[in-house]
């Protein structure tokens, strides 16, 4: 009894650390999907970046370098992330057309909370090269395979986070100052072994979709967790 008594209160305080948002909760021996499943289904108010259209919580240890407009790059563990937010997508409710992909090292489409988004993880020269999209929301970078489950944990708090502002998108929208073209850039689909560059794409989309003169204004709350 004591044994289950003190393996409750451990798995209790582990719950809280990771609803609390004070610090992010890692277990090594955790697998992807329970990962996954652990903090995508959790909610969060938290928030640490506002822009134009919506916001969303920098997980401690994660750095902001740069911000275009619909574009974040983020640094962890040494390592470049990239984030993008699809406020024409989720304006829109664009179905997820993920197609789960055999081939890859790693493959899930997303459901969770009326949310979703995909996983695909494929190997590339000696690193894995992470896609990540949920809630409208996509996350790339290139880690090594001993830092894959410390990165897919920091980009599931920072997608599980990002909070849509629906007056702020509909006026932009009416207003046209989002200059879309679906053709141009399909968050669900997966670049997979293609070595494409998200963040060029991502640019070049985000270059015809967002008025220059209207460009966003970047409030990074001064308490980062």
């Amino acid at each position: 009894m004591k044994l289950k008594s003190k393996g409750h209160l451990l798995c209790m305080i582990l719950i809280i650390l990771l609803l609390s948002g004070c610090s992010i909760v890692y277990i090594e021996k955790q697998s992807i999907d329970e990962i996954l499943n652990t903090i995508l289904s959790e909610k969060t108010k938290l928030k640490s970046v506002s822009l134009e259209g919506y916001s969303y919580y920098l997980p401690q240890g994660v750095n902001l370098k740069t911000n275009r407009s619909l574009n974040s790059t983020l640094y962890y563990n040494h390592r470049k992330m990239y984030l993008y937010v699809d406020l024409v997508s989720y304006y829109h409710k664009v179905e997820n057309t993920y197609q789960e992909n055999n081939n890859s090292y790693y493959s899930k489409k997303l459901d969770i909370n009326d949310k979703t988004g995909y996983l695909e993880i494929n190997e590339l020269e000696n690193e894995y090269f992470i896609e990540f999209v949920f809630n409208y929301s996509k996350m790339e970078a290139y880690v090594k395979k001993e830092d894959l489950n410390k990165t897919l944990t920091v980009m599931a708090y920072i997608l599980r986070s990002v909070k849509f502002n629906k007056a702020t998108i509909e006026s932009l929208i009416g207003e046209k100052l989002l200059n879309y073209k679906e053709e141009s850039f399909n968050i669900f689909k997966a670049n997979g072994n293609d070595n494409s560059n998200f963040l060029d794409i991502a640019e070049e989309y985000d270059d015809g979709r967002i008025n220059s003169k209207n460009e966003d204004t970047l409030d990074i709350e001064e308490n980062l967790e």
